[in-house]
Parts: C-alpha cells; structure tokens; sequence
C-alpha cells in the first residue's frame, strides 16, 4: 500500500514513493500482474518499459517467475533541473528463474544482485510517476 508520506510533494515523498514503486516491480515478477507498475510509470520511461515486456514475455505461455524479490535499504532524493526529483537507490533483488509450464528451468537463473539505481521522479496531478530510470555504474 502506498504510505502517506509518498503523496506528498516533498524530498521524502518522492524516496517513499520510489521505494513504493520498486515494491510495485517486486509483485510484477512475482505475479506477473504489471498494471500497477504501468500506471506508475510515464509511457516515456524506456527502462520502465522494457521491464514490463520482459516480466510480461517471463508469465506468457504458461512460463512463470520464482524469486526475484527487490529491495530497497536506501533511497536518496535530491531536486533536479525541471522539476523532478533525481533519486539514487541500493536496490537488492534475489536470484530470479524463469520456469517453464512444466517447472523445468525456461533459461539459467539470473544471480541475485546489490546495485545502484537513479530514478527521476515527477509529482504532477497530485501524484508521483517515474519519469526515467537507470543503472548507475
């Protein structure tokens, strides 16, 4: 559930809502349900996108996810030039699989990862929505 905080156009309602947003990612893998996290994110966002094509392609077809589970010790906001918000993140996600309908292994298993993350995001029409996303390296 989305905290308070994250409706709220301040530094710490964008990291709240940020970290919402990755748990909102989090479920996607898990369940394959990517409406939510469509909504959250502007159509712009090719990262955004390109996520939610992949856990789409992972639960087609009878496939399925198990693992994967993201979190975020540490989420950072910072002003930037137009009027969003730069967010730096740790972002922690377990080993992932992809599975077949039958269980068997669909391709190797993705190794569990501790990387850093930048999300821009923007508050408008009373709400945030991630505007672009990236690694950092």
């Amino acid at each position: 559930m989305l905290p308070e905080v994250a409706k709220t156009e301040t530094k710490e309602g964008a990291e709240a809502f940020t970290k919402y947003w990755f748990s909102v990612l989090s479920y996607a893998y898990e369940t394959g349900d990517t409406v939510a996290l469509s909504k959250l994110s502007k159509a712009e966002c090719t990262f955004c996108r390109g996520l939610v094509d992949d856990i789409e392609a992972a639960w087609a077809e009878g496939k399925w996810i198990s693992g994967g589970q993201i979190e975020v010790p540490v989420a950072t906001a910072k002003p930037s030039t137009n009027g969003s918000m730069q967010v730096v993140l740790q972002v922690l996600q377990k080993e992932l699989a992809i599975h077949n309908h039958d269980g068997s292994l669909y391709q190797e298993k993705t190794a569990a990862t501790n990387a850093g993350s930048v999300a821009m995001v923007k508050f408008a029409d009373a709400a945030w929505v991630v505007n672009d996303l990236g690694l950092t390296r």
